[in-house]
């Protein structure tokens, strides 16, 4: 269970900047599985200076930590999540690598947003491990574990139309909670999940904010 901060409680500003520089470290450090991580490593990554970490990690949990203690990886991913506002849905995987998904990888309204691709996702061993607009492509085999350290919450569908379902399921499988769908198959609202069916590109701000409202 996530613990519900309140709002004498928010770090201030200069906290918040530091936390957005910390947030893919600590997510980049789960993925690669990297067993321990501490302040003193931080600190060495970022070039900020230990006692500035300790303070700011002290407003997500009151600790009597040392700068070699291993920290709770997870515990730091959810929290610093809540204080920057997970409403801000920034980060995104895609599914689908034909023209459809090319195009959206290289979509400036999808840029100009701030939502950011992440990864990409293919079943075309063809496609599998080249490169599109700077993001490789990974065999779906993969999602499950992308999705659940990187803590992902949205999925864009551009898969061929009778393979969206079950990309869609997949990414629900997974744990994402957001299905952006832009095939040609409308699919089907699900319980518990914040589906948007997107029929043109032209639509794509447009839904963001209609998927961003919803969240």
């Amino acid at each position: 269970m996530q613990k519900k901060y309140k709002k004498n409680e928010l770090p201030p500003e200069e906290t918040l900047s530091r936390f957005r520089l910390y947030q893919p470290l600590v997510k980049l450090w789960k993925y690669k599985q990297n067993k321990i991580l501490n302040i003193s490593i931080i600190s060495e990554i970022l070039d900020i200076d230990q006692q500035t970490i300790y303070k700011d990690f002290s407003y997500c949990f009151k600790w009597n930590m040392k700068p070699d203690m291993a920290i709770d990886i997870d515990n730091i991913i959810n929290c610093i999540d809540i204080f920057l506002g997970e409403r801000n849905i920034k980060e995104t995987i895609l599914i689908g690598l034909g023209k459809l998904g090319t195009s959206l990888l290289k979509n400036e309204s999808i840029a100009g947003s701030g939502l950011r691709i992440v990864a990409a996702f293919e079943i075309d061993p063809d496609k599998i491990g080249t490169v599109i607009g700077g993001i490789k492509v990974q065999s779906m085999e993969k999602l499950l574990q992308f999705v659940k350290q990187m803590h992902i919450k949205m999925a864009m569908i551009a898969t061929t139309p009778e393979n969206a379902y079950q990309a869609s399921q997949a990414a629900i499988n997974a744990g994402v909670g957001i299905i952006w769908n832009f095939t040609q198959t409308p699919l089907d609202e699900k319980k518990g999940i914040i589906l948007q069916n997107t029929l043109s590109e032209f639509n794509i701000e447009k839904d963001y904010q209609i998927i961003l409202s919803r969240f």
